[in-house]
């Protein structure tokens, strides 16, 4: 038991999943103009299914630090929040604890894979075992009148992935196997008819005159079954602390699931 907990504590530390948020936060500072067109679309986009859906309670899946939920807007509805993510910042967790409309719940939405990560010693890991673990796995299910998917579904496989890639145990082809197994899985968890997709799907690399020089995609399933689809530009890396030869920019779609 005790190798055990040392095995899952240090695993929490490669995976990298403390730091995770205090990096997104960091840049957020860093690219506070960019970012901040982002988040505000994200807002809108959550805000706009609102007044679509009028619902009595919501779900956002990928709460993380708030940046991108309108808690204001909904909390001015007296709408019920559910915000569902696998750490939850303590200081918004004390922040909204007297509130009783908002509800945080911990959960791991890669179907396991960080859990398993976690507790499983690497040389039991193997593509196979990963892909029919999550293909497998019970997705989490809400019955909110409003559920969010929330610039998460391009991020689900990022930790695992940048993980088992640095340890050497899939192959690039692998990663992409793995990536939309996650993917297809999430989105089809996503209840039809009353919920909302925000995700970037492509990364788009510039050089300095603001010429593309290259792109890359983040999200490697289909997504022509979402409507009522709005597309924007995220200023995600103008400093090139992303990647070194470029600035980049993030492609981002939001719709409704059908």
């Amino acid at each position: 038991m005790v190798l055990q907990k040392l095995l899952k504590a240090r695993r929490i530390r490669q995976l990298g999943l403390t730091s995770g948020q205090i990096g997104i936060y960091n840049r957020y500072v860093r690219e506070h103009e960019g970012w901040g067109r982002h988040l505000s679309k994200s807002r809108q986009a959550i805000i706009g299914a609102v007044e679509l859906f009028k619902p009595k309670s919501i779900c956002i899946l990928g709460s993380g630090l708030l940046l991108d939920v309108p808690m204001k807007e909904l909390l001015s509805r007296n709408i019920n929040i559910t915000l569902v993510d696998l750490l939850h910042p303590a200081q918004l967790v004390n922040k909204y604890s007297s509130n009783s409309f908002v509800r945080f719940e911990t959960h791991d939405l890669t179907g396991g894979l960080i859990h398993y990560l976690q507790t499983t010693r690497l040389k039991a890991l193997n593509f196979f075992a990963l892909v029919n673990l999550v293909s497998r796995a019970k997705t989490y299910a809400s019955n909110a009148d409003l559920v969010v998917s929330l610039n998460l579904l391009s991020q689900l496989s990022d930790i695992p992935i940048e993980f088992l890639k640095q340890k050497k145990i899939l192959t690039d082809w692998q990663c992409v196997e793995l990536a939309s197994t996650i993917q297809q899985k999430h989105l089809e968890s996503l209840p039809k008819g009353k919920s909302l997709l925000v995700s970037d799907i492509l990364e788009e690399f510039y050089d300095e005159r603001g010429s593309i020089t290259a792109t890359r995609p983040t999200v490697f399933i289909d997504l022509s079954n979402l409507t009522q689809v709005q597309e924007w530009l995220w200023d995600f890396d103008t400093t090139k602390t992303y990647n070194e030869d470029a600035i980049t920019k993030l492609r981002v779609v939001s719709g409704l699931v059908y």
